[in-house]
């Protein structure tokens, strides 16, 4: 009932922004493409520091993965890219910066010259699970405008728009929290003031954020700032540019922020982690999985019972892991490289999210698709299929990868 009125809410508020006209003198009147740019503009009031210059990302993708992965519309769900080019990473400050962020599809980051700027800015539909041109953003078509929260000081956004926007574990671990190491590679963290995030009620942000030494107090999130203009607007690039590849130095600064000392002994050196509460991609066979598991060694964890820290302090210490797709598999950065670990895929839904995120952890990867009567035919459906797995592909593959060194 929740998530019908929660959709139904955003219906509503769709059709209000785009047919009520308010407010219309704070919608953008034009686009910057680039922030370098912006800021080589005399009086802009902007300032650009670059921390990663443009390159080439890739990584290796096993012929066989690539065989079954599901490809849906859109080039962010399409086939996986072994390559992809990466622009520079960067931190923008903007004097009289605004940003507004009242939906999933867009967070627009705005100049003083009331100009969006683009590299910063979030756009994106979910007509086609794709990012779109800046000049696309669904600001432009916004008519009701509410009146911007001034904020005096130094506000960072931690905002990345899309999967982040709607709470999800994944896309603030990998999309929202690195974008800290940027501010903090120019010498600026410590001049923030107050950083905004979609949901500071969300436990995981805020204890994900206090060890860097952020207090709830400097937390403000867009129920109350959905449109801010600071003294001093701090925005970065999109972590992972216009592409899907994780950065080696989000995946560094994540280890080095959160990894304990020494990993805790409190949890199995061999971890399953059960989807059980979750909504979908549940193991439908899951009994019979989990006594296969224990012959060799196995514990069950249902994430959603454990904070933080102990998420971080178990995939930490994890020798061997296997887990169904889902969000809390970002935690993979924390895991030991060399670990092995083995996912189970929906037929539907064979993505290359934690492929591509073990290679950059240096884990050993290993994937079983679990067969469907009525495997998914679009991107809605996929993401809600459930898994039957098969027991005697699953003791082969814990034969295999448990045999191997690390």
């Amino acid at each position: 009932m929740h998530a019908v009125l929660s959709r139904a809410q955003r219906r509503a508020g769709r059709l209000l922004r785009e047919l009520v006209p308010y407010n219309r003198h704070w919608r953008p009147t034009g686009v910057h493409p680039g922030s370098r740019a912006l800021a080589g503009m005399p009086g802009s009031g902007a300032s650009y520091h670059e921390v990663v210059p443009a390159h080439t990302s890739s990584y290796v993708i096993p012929p066989r993965f690539y065989e079954q992965a599901s490809a849906y519309g859109g080039s962010l769900h399409s086939k996986p890219n072994a390559q992809e080019p990466v622009p520079a990473a960067f931190v923008l400050e903007l004097r009289q910066g605004r940003l507004y962020a009242d939906n999933h599809d867009s967070v627009a980051v705005i100049a003083a010259d009331g100009f969006l700027v683009g590299d910063a800015s979030f756009q994106y539909t979910n007509k086609t699970w794709d990012t779109i041109r800046p000049e696309d953003n669904n600001i432009f078509q916004q008519a009701y405008f509410l009146e911007p929260v001034r904020v005096p000081g130094t506000v960072c956004s931690l905002l990345a728009g899309g999967g982040a926007a709607i709470g999800n574990y994944y896309h603030w671990l990998i999309d929202s929290v690195p974008r800290l190491h940027l501010l903090q590679a120019v010498g600026l963290l410590a001049e923030v003031d107050y950083f905004l995030v979609y949901d500071r009620q969300l436990s995981f942000v805020r204890d994900s954020l206090v060890p860097l030494g952020i207090r709830p107090e400097q937390i403000i999130d867009v129920s109350t700032h959905r449109h801010l203009r600071a003294d001093r607007l701090l925005v970065t690039s999109p972590v992972r540019g216009t592409g899907a590849h994780t950065p080696p130095w989000a995946v560094a600064f994540l280890r080095a922020a959160y990894l304990p000392p020494t990993a805790p002994a409190r949890f199995s050196p061999r971890v399953y982690i059960s989807r059980n509460d979750a909504g979908a991609r549940r193991v439908l066979n899951e009994p019979a999985v989990e006594a296969l598991l224990t012959e060799f060694g196995f514990q069950t964890y249902v994430l959603s019972q454990l904070n933080f820290a102990e998420k971080v302090a178990l995939f930490a210490g994890a020798q061997a892991l296997i887990s169904p797709v889902g969000a809390a598999l970002a935690n993979l950065v924390f895991t030991a490289p060399g670990t092995p670990f083995l996912e189970l895929l929906p037929q539907g839904f064979v993505v290359p999210d934690f492929l591509e995120l073990s290679a950059r952890a240096g884990l050993h990867y290993h994937w079983q698709v679990c067969a469907h009567p009525q495997p998914a035919t679009n991107m809605a459906e996929a993401r809600r299929e459930d898994l039957t797995v098969d027991l005697g592909k699953l003791r082969r593959h814990l034969e295999r990868m448990l045999s191997q060194p690390a």
